[in-house]
């Protein structure tokens, strides 16, 4: 694959100069940086597809395939499978610069090939962005037929369908004891920590889970496992965006937090379209009826950001079936279409500071 070297820009003589060529540069790499992610992943298809054709009358070796694959190469199994798509519905990529790789994966959601030829054909002619095709394609898809499990020359594909997240529900009120300095301290999640008094450092351990009463003491909670952490009862303050809430939370019996959370395992359509605002509306509907709040933090990245699991209780939830009475907003948003699955995130994704 060929390597495209960025132009030389003159020296900027004033700021505004310099900020201009900034971003000309800074868009020239994103284009770049996209079209190098076309051109690999079409060629990791290509390889990976006339491999498979060649071994087609072995039934099982397909599957064993992509698991060794993916554990040699580091690449996930369902990207594999994704770039064997994205070859299977593309196999010439068109060379139009507009289309970028969010293009390219919006478009092989289509199963539908006259279906995905005629949004292809519409992207290009109207010269629509990501966003301006995201709603396009749910649509189509809400009338696609499904896609079989395998193609007419026997390659196995990924059929559509909605990956659900595995909720992650602890309980509020449970925290682990750590040792912090020279000393024992609980964990409240968020960087924050109650120091033992040296009576409870010498009835407690490291590892033990406790709860905290509300005269301050603490109690340790028999049989509790490390899955019940960081968990707390909040208070909705704000909806930013279909995936993104800013939420008041209890870490301690009286103590409150105010953090922004963004909902795990998913990505909603930017604000700014009229999918990503319908994701608002829905998202806000559901608060508007929230009879209690539970919520499950992780931070699986360096970037200091708090991923959120959603537990409603809603009127409706309430008086409908289920043990708990609950939803779990993040599969509710995947479930209804208003958001698609995004386990990976980059900087430029959200800006954790910002109580927007």
């Amino acid at each position: 694959m060929a390597t495209r070297t960025l132009t030389a820009k003159p020296i900027p003589k004033t700021f505004a100069e310099l900020r201009a060529a900034v971003m000309v540069v800074v868009v020239e790499g994103r284009r770049a940086i996209d079209r190098a992610w076309v051109e690999s992943y079409h060629e990791i298809g290509r390889l990976i597809y006339e491999h498979l054709l060649l071994k087609k009358e072995r039934a099982a070796y397909g599957a064993s395939v992509y698991s060794e694959l993916a554990e040699e190469s580091g690449i996930s199994r369902r990207t594999l499978y994704e770039c064997v798509q994205f070859f299977r519905y593309f196999p010439i990529v068109r060379g139009h610069a507009q289309l970028s790789r969010t293009h390219y994966q919006l478009l092989c959601q289509v199963p539908d090939a006259s279906r995905r030829e005629a949004l292809l054909r519409e992207t290009i002619k109207n010269g629509w962005t990501s966003d301006d095709l995201r709603p396009r394609v749910r649509t189509t898809n809400a009338v696609a037929i499904a896609l079989r499990d395998r193609d007419s020359r026997g390659v196995a594909v990924i059929p559509p369908k909605i990956e659900l997240l595995q909720p992650n529900r602890g309980t509020p009120g449970r925290h682990r004891i750590i040792a912090r300095g020279e000393g024992m301290a609980v964990d409240l999640g968020f960087k924050l920590y109650w120091p033992l008094a040296a009576d409870q450092a010498r009835r407690l351990g490291k590892g033990d889970i406790v709860r905290i009463t509300e005269d301050d003491s603490l109690q340790r909670v028999a049989g509790a496992s490390k899955a019940e952490l960081f968990t707390y009862a909040a208070t909705l303050l704000r909806v930013v965006d279909g995936d993104t809430l800013v939420v008041e939370l209890e870490v301690s019996p009286g103590v409150f937090i105010e953090q922004k959370l963004r909902l795990r395992g998913l990505d909603c359509p930017e604000l700014k379209t009229s999918a990503g605002k319908a994701a608002k509306r829905f998202v806000d509907a559901l608060v508007s009826r929230a009879t209690a709040v539970v919520i499950n933090t992780s931070k699986p990245d360096k970037y200091d950001r708090y991923l959120a699991d959603v537990f409603l209780t809603t009127e409706a939830a309430a008086k409908g079936s289920g043990e708990a009475g609950e939803i779990f907003l993040n599969n509710h948003l995947l479930e209804n279409g208003q958001a698609v699955r995004k386990d990976e995130w980059e900087f430029g994704d959200w800006e954790p500071g910002l109580l927007q």
